[in-house]
């Protein structure tokens, strides 16, 4: 059966390097999806339950999933994509960030995107993101999934013997201000008594301290003080957003976290089938 346009069902898919992340747009209601990148069948099942009129995709397998949907794709540029989708996921929010900003897609690793009255320009990154939370958590905690991992760092308190914070070394200073990574009296001598919590806290602030780092230093470069922040790395993370808002604001800049932020290239890559087509 034939959909009318206005109802037709569209699909934006994300293939990113660890996770799959699908949208799905019928009229105003939208279905959001998240797949490991091993559950490609599932995801390529979801999409043809759906049957949907347009499949946008962006990320790294982006065109090798093309080939095998059965309906109309077209495969679009993994920034271009983050740019349209955030602005989305913003109007969504009713939030209203004046451009230019840094958008920043904490994946598997890290990019910053400068975007500007529809131009998406990737300024810089780095290799640390959501791949260094997970393969490192598994190492120091065991085979956990990464939701496992962010649960105990929330509880955490990385003070205990695993950081090293500029306090320890002088007193005066404020508490807050990390000296070295992992660096603590505990970890150095390899104390076996370290809380796992503990550990998980501390590797998940060093991911957001030092991503934020990053990031204030491409916002200085560019002129720019709004950073918007994105990627499944932050989903229920709240150790390394905590962590990303506190270097931000004492760099003197602003830190916004996307709501539904994993799904930004998602959705993007969506709207942007949605407006070839109708173009």
């Amino acid at each position: 059966m034939q959909r009318d346009s206005d109802a037709a069902i569209r699909v934006g898919i994300d293939a990113g390097a660890s996770l799959l992340k699908g949208v799905a747009q019928e009229a105003q209601r939208f279905e959001r999806r998240l797949f490991e990148r091993d559950e490609r069948d599932a995801l390529l099942a979801w999409v043809r339950a759906k049957a949907p009129a347009e499949v946008g995709l962006t990320g790294g397998d982006g065109a090798a999933l093309a080939g095998l949907l059965d309906a109309p794709s077209r495969c679009f540029g993994e920034f271009e994509a983050w740019a349209v989708g955030a602005k989305q996921l913003l109007a969504q929010a009713q939030r209203r960030i004046p451009e230019p900003y840094l958008l920043v897609s904490m994946g598997t690793g890290t990019s910053v995107i400068r975007v500007m009255a529809g131009d998406a320009r990737r300024v810089g990154g780095c290799a640390l993101g959501g791949g260094t939370l997970l393969g490192l958590g598994r190492l120091l905690l065991g085979a956990l999934p990464f939701d496992e991992i962010t649960k105990l760092a929330s509880s955490g308190d990385r003070t205990r013997g695993v950081d090293l914070e500029i306090a320890d070394i002088y007193p005066a200073v404020q508490r807050g201000f990390t000296a070295a990574n992992f660096g603590g009296r505990a970890a150095i001598a390899g104390s076996l008594k370290l809380r796992r919590e503990d550990l998980a806290h501390a590797l998940a602030v060093l991911v957001g301290e030092n991503v934020a780092l990053v990031c204030c230093a491409l916002a200085r470069a560019e002129g720019l003080s709004q950073l918007v922040f994105g990627g499944a790395t932050l989903r229920g993370n709240p150790a390394s957003w905590r962590s990303i808002e506190s270097m931000t604001r004492n760099h003197g800049m602003a830190a916004l976290r996307l709501e539904g932020g994993e799904f930004a290239g998602a959705t993007g890559a969506l709207t942007l089938a949605s407006t070839a087509a109708s173009g």
